[in-house]
């Protein structure tokens, strides 16, 4: 799967959760906003991270480019390993709720 991650402002985060939600494609795919901050960012600032179908993510950098900046290089890669890591663990919690032990 291919996977994005966007750099929003706080000026722009609510013109892109409503971009988001009315464009049918981009609703489809995987969307987590974050605040920029606790995961090393400019406070005020949220990371987008998308993952989906590759016809989607280039959807997405025609679309979505007036609200928000690409992260690119080592920062992508970066936060891109967090939000993996975070969905693994939220993954595996859910496992340990629904594993009959009894």
């Amino acid at each position: 799967m291919a996977w994005r991650i966007y750099v929003v402002s706080a000026a722009n985060r609510a013109a892109v959760e409503q971009a988001l939600t009315q464009d049918d494609l981009l609703w489809r795919q995987t969307r987590i906003l974050r605040d920029a901050a606790p995961l090393g960012g400019t406070p005020g600032e949220t990371y987008l991270y998308m993952e989906g179908a590759e016809t989607a993510m280039a959807h997405a950098d025609s679309k979505l480019p007036p609200l928000v900046s690409k992260a690119e290089g080592m920062l992508a890669e970066k936060l891109h390993a967090r939000f993996k890591e975070e969905e693994e663990l939220s993954a595996q919690g859910m496992g340990l709720m629904f594993s009959d032990d009894s």
